[in-house]
Parts: C-alpha cells; sequence; structure tokens
C-alpha cells in the first residue's frame, strides 16, 4: 500500500513512461479470452515464457462495456523437476505496474521466482490500467514539478497541497472520462473477476495466489467473489478489507518508527553515538515546522548527473543546464521528514540510516536530508504506481467507509504527524474522482476455507502483523506469521519466510516454527474469544 502525501512520490513521480511497448498497442484485440502472441523480450534471458493478453470487459455491470487488455507472462518452471501448481503473482499499489515492459525487468522477474519452490510456473498479470494494456492511464497533470514535487519558485510562497492536487485531480478525471475511461470499473472487485477469467482462459484447474501489499486485498477479493479453482492463498504484507487505510496510517508509521528508537537505546554503541532518537525527532521536527529550509533540485543532486521521473515524464538533470525547472525550490518541512522517515521504514536496509539523518536534522544540518530526498526521488523512476488507477481504487474500496468525523479525529489524535492523514488522497480527493462506491461488504472480513498462509514484519509501517492476525481470524485454515526484524515485503527479506513458503505448498498446512530459528519470529496477541 502507499501511503499519505508520499503517493505524490510514489504514485505521481513513480509512473514510467513505457516506450519499449507502444507497438503491442496497435493491435486491434477486442474479443473476450486469451490470447497468445510471441512475447515482446527475447525468451533466451528468462528460459521458458509464453505471453499474451488478457481481453476483459472494462465494466462487466455494462452490457455496451468496451473490452480492455491485460499483459501476461508465463515464466515457465524448469523442465527437470516435477510439475506443481503454477502460482499467480498478484502486485501491490493499488495501481503498481507489473513490470512486463522492458527487458530487465523480465530479467527481474526470473530473478524473482528464486524465491518462490521450484516446479511452480510464475504467472505475472498487468492489473488493468497499470501498464502494457489499454487504456492508458497517464495524465499530463500529474506530469509537473509543481504537482509531483510540489516545487515552487524562490521569492514566492511555498504551493498549497490540496489546491494543487485537486486541480490534477480534476484535469485527470476530465481527460481520462473525454478519452471514454470508465472510473467506476477500476477496483478489487472488477479485477477480482480479471484473475477468475484468466485462470479459466488458461485453462488451469487449480492455482495458488500469492499477493504482496495490495494485492493480498485481492487475493482475498478472489476468495469472496471467485474461489473456485484457488488451492491456497499466500498473503504477505497484509491489508484486509475490513482496515481502516487512511484512519491509521499515522498510528502505524509512529509505532514502526518508535520500533527504531527502542533499538537505538538498547544498542550501547548506537545509544552512545547517536543519543535518544525520540527527543532527535522532536527536536528536528520543531525546526522544520518553524523554518523549514528551501533547497533547488540544483542543490540537491549537485554535481551528479541523475534521472527521474515526476508523473508520465522522465526529467534528467544535468548540472550545467539552463531549464527553469532545475532552480525551483522544494520545502523541507516536518511533513518532507515524516515521508523520507516512512519510506525508509518500509526497507530494512534503508531504516539502518535513520539514526544518522535524525540526529543530524535536529542539529540543523541537512546534508543527510537532502542526500535521501535526492536517493528518494533517483527511486522513484524504477518504482511505478499510476495515480489514475490508484485513485479508483481508495476512492471506490476505502474512502466510502471513513467518514469525515473519523478523518478529523485521527488528525487531531495524531498530533504533529497528523499531516500524514490530512494528506492523504482518500482524506480529501475522492470527492473530485468519480470512481463510484462500494458495496458495503467490502468493508468487511473475507471467510474461507482455503488454506493460507499470512507473512508480516515486525516493523512493516503501513501494514503491521495485527492486519494480518485480523484476516487470519476468518480463514480457518490460514495462520499469520510474524518475522522478526523485517518490513514491508516479508517473503523479500526474511529466509525464513520462504522456508515457511515451501513447506506451506508442499503441504497446505500451516508450516512448523522448527524450519528457522525461534529468533525469526516475534509472538502476535492472542485472540480474545468471545464478546
Amino acid at each position: 500500500m502507499t501511503r499519505g502525501r508520499a503517493v505524490l512520490a510514489l504514485a505521481l513521480l513513480g509512473i514510467l513512461a513505457f516506450a519499449g511497448y507502444r507497438g503491442w498497442q496497435a493491435w486491434e484485440l477486442t474479443q473476450p479470452g486469451f490470447h497468445a502472441r510471441d512475447c515482446w523480450f527475447p525468451t533466451g534471458i528468462t528460459g521458458g515464457a509464453r505471453c499474451g493478453f488478457l481481453v476483459v470487459k472494462e465494466n462487466r455491470s455494462d452490457p455496451e462495456s468496451r473490452t480492455i487488455r491485460l499483459p501476461v507472462v508465463v515464466f515457465e518452471a524448469q523442465s527437470h523437476v516435477p510439475r506443481k501448481e503454477p502460482i499467480l503473482y498478484l502486485t501491490g499499489g493499488p495501481g503498481a505496474s507489473a513490470y512486463l515492459a522492458e527487458r530487465h525487468q523480465i530479467q527481474g522477474w526470473w530473478q524473482e521466482r528464486r524465491l518462490f519452490p521450484q516446479g511452480h510456473d510464475l504467472i505475472v498479470m498487468g492489473q488493468r490500467g497499470t501498464g502494457l494494456e489499454e487504456p492508458d492511464f497517464g495524465c499530463d497533470a500529474f506530469g509537473t514539478p509543481e504537482v509531483g514535487l510540489l516545487a515552487y519558485n524562490l521569492g514566492t510562497p511555498p504551493p498549497d497541497i490540496h489546491a494543487l492536487t485537486i486541480k490534477a485531480v480534476t484535469d485527470c478525471a476530465a481527460q481520462l472520462t473525454e478519452d471514454g475511461v470508465d472510473l467506476t470499473a477500476y477496483n478489487s472487485r472488477e479485477s477480482a473477476a480479471d484473475v477468475a477469467e484468466l485462470r479459466e482462459a488458461l485453462g488451469i484447474e487449480e492455482w495458488t495466489l500469492y499477493g504482496i501489499s495490495y494485492g493480498t486485498r485481492l487475493a482475498l477479493s478472489t476468495l469472496r467473489y471467485h474461489p473456485e479453482g484457488v488451492r491456497a492463498v499466500v498473503l504477505d504484507s497484509v491489508f484486509p478489507p475490513e482496515s481502516t487505510q487512511t484512519v491509521d496510517l499515522a498510528k502505524h508509521f509512529d509505532a514502526a518508527l518508535q520500533r527504531v528508537f527502542d533499538d537505538c537505546a538498547a544498542t550501547p554503541a548506537c545509544r552512545e553515538r547517536y543519543g535518544d532518537l525520540r527527543t532527535a525527532y522532536a527536536a528536528a521536527g520543531a525546526w522544520l515546522e518553524a523554518s523549514p529550509p528551501s533547497y533547488t533540485l540544483r542543490e540537491i543532486f549537485g554535481p551528479v548527473e541523475a534521472e527521474f521521473a515526476v508523473g508520465t515524464r522522465r526529467y534528467r538533470y544535468r548540472p550545467d543546464d539552463d531549464a527553469d525547472w532545475i532552480d525551483q525550490a522544494i520545502l523541507f518541512d516536518k511533513p518532507t521528514l515524516d515521508e523520507l522517515l516512512f519510506d525508509a521504514l518500509y526497507s530494512s536496509d534503508a531504516r539502518l540510516g535513520i539514526p544518522r539523518l535524525l540526529q543530524q536534522t535536529a542539529q540543523r544540518g541537512t546534508t543527510v536530508l537532502r542526500e535521501r530526498f535526492r536517493d528518494y526521488l533517483l527511486y522513484t523512476i524504477s518504482y511505478s504506481v499510476h495515480a489514475a488507477v490508484y485513485l479508483s481504487h481508495v476512492c471506490h474500496d476505502e474512502a466510502p467507509f471513513e467518514s469525515p468525523e473519523q478523518i478529523a479525529a485521527a488528525v487531531a489524535a495524531a498530533g504533529s504527524q497528523g499531516h500524514l492523514i490530512d494528506r492523504a488522497w482518500t482524506s480529501y480527493l475522492c470527492d473530485h474522482w468519480p470512481a463510484g462506491e462500494a458495496d458495503p461488504i467490502e468493508n468487511t472480513p473475507v471467510a474461507s476455507a482455503v488454506p493460507a498462509l499470512l507473512l508480516a514484519g515486525e516493523r512493516d509501517p503501513i501494514t503491521p502483523p495485527a492486519l494480518a492476525q485480523s484476516a487470519a481470524a476468518h480463514l480457518t485454515n490460514g495462520r499469520a506469521y510474524a518475522l522478526a526484524g523485517v518490513s514491508h515485503g516479508v517473503l523479500y527479506e526474511s529466509l525464513c519466510a520462504q522456508l515457511l513458503l515451501a513447506r506451506f505448498l508442499e503441504t497446505l498446512r500451516p508450516p512448523s516454527r522448527s524450519h528457522c530459528s525461534a529468533s525469526d519470529f516475534v509472538d502476535l496477541p492472542r485472540r480474545r474469544e468471545g464478546p
């Protein structure tokens, strides 16, 4: 899941303009079903692979709905091992790219399949609206530094984030609607129907669903509406439909941040070098609230040439360039600090840099702050979340179930971190995005007897272990495991999680914790029985 104003960097900044597949969009594929095609990449880089497009109705409730197409790649299991059921990989976001357009992305998938046991075909489908398919969800309104970076001209007031994004969202919705896009058709229920149609179209009797982050929500929606043929589900960094994404945003962030503070306090070398991190965080925040500095992109990047994305546009920075946007300023305020911390908490490696960042910022130094922001921008060139698809999902599936009163109370309770909620898109943009509203069932837990493995990272700032436990309570053959020291994307960070996955797929029973070290786990609170 993306979050808060960070969506401006992870959704607005992170949309890649894929040039390599434009020729494929000329194909006239309108008949529903799977259409096999030669792969648009050299299969020698992946081993066996099959490719094609799944054509589906954009809006299944509309008899006159047009069709759209979704790219599909089947990375085939090695032939020397016994074949097992396929695994469908469900990406996050919502609105995250499936990374199927370019050669290096395909190579990345071939590496990622090593996270899964041998013998399983790994199937990747681009979810509707997320790349290498029709329609194109790129909006020029999201492609400016003013909107994507909140950049502004020195000597003028800093931008009003609400006004900027409302204007961009209104313009984008008008553009897409004029282009014939049905914005009410991009949500979890329609995507779950895409999953079911793909299984039938490929002639697969049974498969396992692996979902990561938002992909867990899609896997659960598939269990709710289309359980046929689902042998098992693996939910990694669980986001169940009953959770309150926006209301709990600051609470989850602060809990993960506090664990970093506690770790440092419990480690003599860290404590002696950096002191009390909670105090440093408060001091840094107070300074940035009172007199936030501004830096131009020229100052942030310095002599380093770089390329990064803003909306649907790519920008190439050169120190000697005289483009106006290079000398636009970015305000380094308290929300900027929290966004950088939130981003760092997503990764166990990046989390290690938090003590140094807080110590220097508390001392009113900005070298590390600027370095971290520069790295943050560079990351956006490789991470792609389509803002329009994200909006359609959250405004349809989430916003209807979080009232303005709940949002206001959560902002007040969060104190200096309230901006994480106040600037979350579900807090103020959904009135301007015609996505429709989900049926109330979308705000209820999913009950199922399908075998389920739920993986949670102890340090996850967006989908903490409590959410996995909440989902597991309604999955009679499911069990949640919280992995110590791990953040978002458990399978990527934990060898123990990979061992648990292998055992689970073999037996379809909750794997024993004895497959790992006892120190790999943290205990989840016991569920209360009865009222």
